[in-house]
Formats: C-alpha cells, sequence, structure tokens
C-alpha cells in the first residue's frame, strides 16, 4: 500500500466503491477490449469494502494476465526496449521482475495517451504495481467532484491476500501496523518481508518464500514457535502471541524495529505499545515527525 500519491484524491464511501470500480473497470476496457477477461479475477486486498470508509482501494491482479501481451494490444518492441533499459540499471532485480517491470510500464504509457478518466502513476512498477487515479461514483451512477486513489498489484493473488490481509480493528490500529510487524518479524531473522512477491534473503538476495505456507513455515523453524495464519493476521493476536512466547531480548529486538518502522510511516502508533515509545524514543532516535495530529505522542514530537 504505497500511499496516496494523487492530491485530488480522497478517501471512499464503502457503498461507492462497486460502482466506482464498475466504471473504472468499464474504462480500462475500452483501452484494452482483450484484456477485460482477466478484470473478472481483480480481488479487493487489505480492509477494501470492510470499514465504512476506505482511504484508498487496493486490489490484487494475478500476474499471469500479463504473459500474453497481445491481449493488452502493446508493442514488444517498447517492452523490450524498457527491459534493457531497467536492465542496465537493476542492482538486484531478476530478468523476470524487470520484464514485468517493462510490461506494466507500458500499460501505464498506454493508459497515459487514452482518451479516458483514468490517470496512473507508474513509480512502483519495480514492485509489481500500478497506482491509480479515478473518480468516484455512487450508486445511483452519479459522479462525485474527487477522486480516489485505485492500486492494482500484480502478482500471486495467493501471496498478495495474505501479505495485504487486514482485519476489523477497533482504536488507533490499522492493517498497515499488522503488515509492519510481519514486515519487522522477517527483518530481525534477515530477511525482507515484500507485499509483492513474497520473503527474500537480505544477504543473498534469494526469494526463500513465495506462498504463505512457506512464510509461515519460516517463521515457525527460525523461532522454534509455531505460527499460524490465524495468529499472523491479526495485529492483536499476533502481538500477544510474541509477549506469551519470545524471550524478553528477541521482543525487546522486534518491537524496536517495528517502532522505527512506524516512526518513518504515515501512521499511528498504536495504543498498546505508546509507553514503549515514549520509554525507549531516546535511545532509538524516535521522531514522531510523521504521527497524526490527534495521536496521544504529538508532545513527543522532535
Amino acid at each position: 500500500m504505497g500511499g496516496n500519491v494523487f492530491n485530488a484524491t480522497d478517501k471512499i464511501k464503502r457503498e461507492d466503491i462497486e460502482p466506482t470500480l464498475g466504471k473504472f473497470y468499464q474504462q480500462l476496457g475500452t483501452i484494452f477490449p482483450k484484456a477485460s477477461k482477466y478484470f473478472k479475477d481483480i480481488k479487493p486486498l487489505g480492509s477494501v469494502g470492510k470499514k465504512e470508509y476506505s482511504g484508498d482501494i487496493d486490489l490484487a491482479m494475478g500476474e499471469r494476465s500479463l504473459i500474453q501481451v497481445e491481449d493488452w494490444d502493446l508493442d514488444r518492441s517498447k517492452i523490450v526496449e524498457l527491459y534493457r533499459k531497467h536492465k542496465q540499471r537493476a542492482r538486484s532485480s531478476t530478468n523476470r521482475q524487470l520484464i514485468k517491470r517493462a510490461v506494466l510500464d507500458t500499460i501505464a504509457d498506454k493508459i497515459e495517451e487514452s482518451n479516458t478518466d483514468i490517470g496512473v502513476d507508474k513509480k512502483s512498477s519495480a514492485t509489481g504495481t500500478l497506482f491509480f487515479v479515478f473518480p468516484q461514483y455512487n450508486p445511483q451512477g452519479k459522479q462525485a467532484n474527487i477522486g480516489v486513489q485505485i492500486d492494482i498489484n500484480f502478482g500471486n493473488l495467493d501471496w498478495l491476500s495474505f501479505a495485504y490481509y487486514s482485519a476489523n480493528y477497533s482504536g488507533n490500529v490499522k492493517g498497515l501496523h499488522r503488515t509492519q510487524l510481519m514486515l519487522a518479524l522477517f527483518s530481525n531473522l534477515g530477511y525482507t518481508f515484500s507485499h509483492n512477491y513474497g520473503v527474500k534473503d537480505k544477504e543473498t538476495q534469494k526469494i526463500v518464500a513465495k506462498s504463505p505456507s512457506k512464510a509461515i513455515d519460516l517463521l515457525t523453524k527460525s523461532y522454534n514457535i509455531k505460527f499460524t495464519s490465524e495468529i499472523l493476521e491479526d495485529y492483536f493476536k499476533l502481538i500477544e502471541f510474541m509477549r506469551n512466547n519470545f524471550k524478553e531480548d528477541v521482543l525487546n529486538s522486534i518491537l524496536d524495529r517495528f517502532i522505527k518502522i512506524l516512526d518513518s510511516t504515515r501512521a499511528d502508533i498504536p495504543e498498546d505499545l505508546q509507553p514503549y515509545w515514549i520509554d525507549n524514543q531516546e535511545r532509538l532516535g524516535l521522531k514522531g515527525k510523521f504521527l497524526p495530529d490527534d495521536s496521544k505522542l504529538t508532545m513527543y514530537k522532535v
């Protein structure tokens, strides 16, 4: 969830999501008529449709839909040209990732050239995501004077659903808190947790887990504690599990990483961890400059 990258957007009501996406797919289909067959398999991610309002709309689309570039009416020579360009600058990306990025960039260029209401930003195409802005529509089909950000993540649908999963939370906890805690769990072991492609070894840059089951097995074997998808899908269940099963030094190491990640993220600190944040602010060099205005920690901003 790359955050809002457009200015003319706002949160969207739950009842407006379906009609807005209907219009979005309709216009997308006018640009890529042969690719519209893939749209029916698009899945919502995270908290989309679970809350009264959503800040943006996160979607998952199987990367297999990109294999037949003819379905997207793309210029193969342009894809090859972009691939070679990205290859020259790539440090750790695989050929498959570079080809995927070239395809997404070409799709984005085609959308930019179209006469539709769809705006597109391809700055995260390297991770397999395209950001869109599109007008909001209500169930009666009336267009609003504001847009909504729609992010389509191209990858393995099972992994994307697992990585972006969001339970219904109370208080100031959001879905991103669970995913960032997951990131801290893997980072503490020397791995990078990616929403889009799986778990990567930081040293070798090799992807070591592409599926939810393999990621869960990796945590279980590494920490020698039995993790389950039910635990990992919920922030409160996961943090309680960690407190009940981890030794203090391991727990604190993970919490340090988690708190430092959140300190550079436009999100509040979960209320249950705010005392830990205060106690360790100086040691961890926490600034709090991205805290929301209504956070209880704003008085500690540096």
